[in-house]
């Protein structure tokens, strides 16, 4: 595969779709590679504390640091830059 990849984003995992359900309309794939920028590593391996990935809760609509506590309600956290 040959895949794009955004320069900006710190990790990227490449994927394959294995299956489509069109009924739920859920991609199921398969990961075949994943880069990752050298600032979030550590000893060669990925450090969660370095990457601070988020999560959404689509019941609570909030993020979540992954780990951690929230950080921000969904569909209301960029409504103060309108």
């Amino acid at each position: 595969m040959n895949a794009p990849v955004f320069a900006e984003f710190p990790v990227t995992l490449e994927c394959r779709l294995k299956s489509y359900d069109e009924k739920t309309s859920h991609l199921f794939g398969e990961i075949v590679n994943i880069t990752a920028d050298d600032s979030v590593l550590t000893d060669g391996k990925i450090d969660i504390s370095k990457l601070k990935p988020i999560s959404y809760n689509p019941v609570a609509h909030t993020y979540h640091v992954v780990n951690g506590e929230p950080c921000a309600a969904a569909f209301s956290c960029g409504s103060a830059l309108k």
